[in-house]
């Protein structure tokens, strides 16, 4: 076997190689995309009860505009999607918090907002770190939404590591509440901390 054949394998051997120790760290970091499921298992969404969303078609449905969490210095923009569609709830995800269409409004329901969170220390896109220390809120910590010009406050009543085999919301209207997710991509199968409250007052 000439020299050259012998660089050329040698090469492709270590080319090899990098390439199976760039995966395994993807792998690890849970980088990689996700296209396919082994046990052919369909993700589980974010939404329980998908009937039990309110009609937004209404004058009394107002959406909020932003979220403050003073305790864990979170101050972020509300996206508010107009569609269900998981592309679009995707890429609402990448300017910071959204507000599910047809879950609750100021007025009445549980309102659900989801957003991302981050453990990493360098991200390009701040959107990224959306819900950072959600984990850390407790019992009675206000959560204040902002819309129209005004700001309501709500308390926090739990906060919850949900296994990723569980389902995260499960809508109830009968009051007006608020549920908070951390969510890598919309209907995910993938832990998250979830935080729900209850409406307390207008300020």
């Amino acid at each position: 076997m000439s020299s050259k054949n012998k660089d050329l394998i040698i090469s492709a051997l270590i080319s090899m190689g990098v390439f199976i120790v760039i995966l395994t760290v993807l792998i690890f970091l849970g980088l990689t995309p996700k296209t396919f499921s082994v046990d052919n298992e369909p993700e589980k969404p974010l939404i329980k009860n998908q009937e039990e969303v309110i009609d937004s078609n209404n004058d009394s449905y107002t959406r909020p505009d932003a979220i403050v969490i003073p305790k864990i210095n979170v101050n972020a923009v509300i996206e508010k999607p107009n569609s269900t569609d998981v592309a679009t709830l995707d890429n609402a995800l990448t300017n910071g918090a959204v507000h599910y269409p047809g879950s609750g409004s100021i007025e009445e329901g549980n309102m659900f907002i989801f957003g991302h969170s981050s453990n990493w220390k360098i991200v390009q896109n701040q959107a990224y770190k959306t819900f950072n220390g959600l984990e850390k809120l407790n019992s009675g910590d206000e959560i204040i939404i902002e819309s129209d010009g005004q700001s309501y406050v709500y308390l926090v009543n739990s906060v919850k590591l949900v296994d990723e085999d569980d389902a995260l919301v499960e809508f109830n209207n009968s009051k007006r509440s608020l549920t908070i997710s951390t969510c890598n991509t919309f209907g995910e199968k993938q832990e998250r901390w979830v935080v729900e409250a209850d409406f307390n007052r207008k300020i």
